[in-house]
């Protein structure tokens, strides 16, 4: 088993350093010109439609009364005649829950 290396003078010394570096007011200049970064209200206005959206096609499409109950016995049995409609109804849930936390979260 190889022994560890020993500390770089160089390295310890860098790290001891106080790495700010006084620019007299240069950065918070240089800040005060950009121009402030507004939040597109548009954005989640427009995720949260499509999600209103989508969950109407799918409370009106899915076929709700033919889904098999989703039990202990019918999971176990990886039988896709019943797995396949769950598959597709949670798929489309969580799309629409991805969809609004999108919405949600800050643009940075």
């Amino acid at each position: 088993m190889p022994l560890p290396e020993p500390p770089d003078p160089l390295d310890l010394r860098l790290q001891e350093e106080n790495p700010h570096l006084d620019d007299a007011g240069f950065t918070a200049r240089v800040m005060s010109v950009l121009p402030r970064r507004r939040r597109a209200w548009w954005r989640p206005a427009i995720l949260l439609g499509t999600v209103a959206m989508g969950s109407m096609f799918a409370a009106r499409w899915l076929p709700w009364r033919e889904l098999a109950a989703l039990d202990g016995q019918a999971l176990l049995s990886l039988n896709p005649q019943s797995l396949l409609p769950w598959a597709v109804v949670f798929s489309i849930m969580g799309s629409l829950t991805w969809t609004t936390l999108d919405a949600f979260q800050s643009e940075d």
